[in-house]
């Protein structure tokens, strides 16, 4: 069978080597979009458009493939946000050879003279996809949108300012590759972008100041972040070298685990679990309506948008929420044993449950519990002492024990021994 040649063109005719030439020179069917095949008006054989009826275009070529020398043009790389992923799923790998070339993403930063081996990219090419959350952005320093005139850099300008994300130079590049169209601006506000008009096909790249922007959290994140960090009332908040330890205990080892943090308070273990599980989901479960108010601050605060607040007293709320990879409890009082009673049924298997104790009362009660239901518990002490200032030096100040237990569900019946 006669291979489909998928050729991209890179950011102009002038990219293609006289091996794609001799390629295209050589098909009888050329198919592209109508940028592709307007740079071959010479072009002799039969000429196909990709436009959006795309199962119309599929079902063409397959009609062409067994006997013609079919050549399917791409405007850069057919494999990165491409023509490529659509051919893959309608022919077997065997009829494709793909010809990669210089993607828009290269040729952008390579106009603004920047590195791009850290950037995040952001397509927004496909309306059939989830749009981009641009919470996310909080936590990216540099970032590159592959746009459409739907979703064009006005529309990524207001979506700044609605998330006050406002800490970024913005440059948008039009028409990359062609010598009299191309135009490349530079933007230290998204408002000034807003009155602006902008031709496609454009690129749009986001490159974070050094400093933030006054009145705003400081990105810069880690596990263990200072208590100050959060809101919080009357220093109602898992400290932050418990909460390192804690966070170390609960194995975020998937970025898509579904974590209960049940007795919330402040939301800090929350917080600090949801950027550790970008495309998971954290439920902050808190009963005490005075404490809502410190969580969604927080949410606010680190742009969070995958922290989920239910206001309510654990366990009642339990067949609304989605089953847990792990669960993290840091309250609990005098009902401590029917919350972990719950929380261990409603735990995935081979999921993991930390629970942060100060009364010891309710060590033996947690403890007592994950053996009952053979988790193989483990415990720490964690004793936690800061320097504090002396008129001639500094002293050691301790705060509050507190005990950290830990276990893991048994995956199935076998493992309950």
């Amino acid at each position: 069978m006669t291979p489909i040649h998928v050729i991209g063109i890179g950011q102009g005719r002038q990219h293609l080597t006289s091996q794609h030439m001799e390629i295209i020179q050589a098909a009888d069917v050329l198919a592209g979009g109508r940028q592709q095949l307007a740079l071959f008006p010479d072009f002799q054989g039969e000429v196909l458009v990709v436009d959006r009826h795309i199962h119309t275009f599929i079902e063409k070529l397959q009609s062409r493939t067994p006997d013609c020398r079919v050549v399917v043009l791409a405007s850069g790389d057919p494999l990165f946000h491409g023509i490529g992923a659509t051919l893959l799923a309608h022919f077997d790998p065997s009829q494709l050879c793909f010809y990669p070339n210089v993607n828009s993403v290269a040729a952008a930063f390579a106009a603004i003279k920047k590195s791009w081996h850290d950037a995040t990219i952001i397509s927004l090419h496909n309306k059939a996809l989830p749009s981009f959350s641009f919470t996310e952005l909080a936590r990216i320093r540099k970032a590159v949108f592959l746009t459409r005139p739907s979703a064009d850099p006005v529309y990524i300008a207001r979506q700044l300012l609605d998330h006050h994300l406002l800490d970024f130079r913005i440059c948008v590049l039009e028409h990359l590759g062609d010598r009299q169209k191309e135009t490349i601006t530079w933007f230290d506000h998204p408002a000034a972008m807003l009155n602006q008009s902008f031709s496609h096909p454009n690129v749009v790249i986001l490159l974070k100041h050094l400093a933030g922007s006054p009145g705003h959290v400081s990105h810069g994140t880690h596990t263990g972040m200072a208590d100050d960090r959060f809101s919080h009332a009357r220093g109602l908040i898992t400290k932050s070298e418990i909460r390192s330890i804690s966070l170390s205990k609960l194995k975020l080892t998937n970025q898509n685990h579904v974590l209960w943090d049940i007795g919330a308070g402040s939301g800090s273990v929350s917080i600090e679990a949801a950027l550790a599980l970008p495309e998971g989901r954290v439920i902050a479960i808190e009963k005490n309506k005075d404490r809502i108010s410190d969580i969604a601050d927080n949410i606010q605060r680190f742009h969070c948008n995958n922290v989920q607040i239910d206001h309510g007293p654990f366990p009642d709320n339990k067949d609304t929420l989605p089953r847990p990879d792990r669960i993290f409890v840091g309250g609990g009082g005098r009902n401590l044993s029917v919350i972990l009673e719950t929380a261990c049924d409603c735990l995935l298997p081979s999921g993991t449950i930390v629970i942060n104790a100060v009364l010891i009362q309710n060590v033996s009660a947690a403890f007592a519990c994950l053996e009952k239901n053979h988790f193989h518990p483990e415990m720490i002490q964690v004793q936690i002492s800061r320097s504090r200032p002396m008129p001639y030096g500094n002293r050691m100040e301790s705060l509050n024990p507190v005990w950290i237990i830990s276990g893991t569900k048994p995956s199935n019946k076998k493992d309950v021994i």
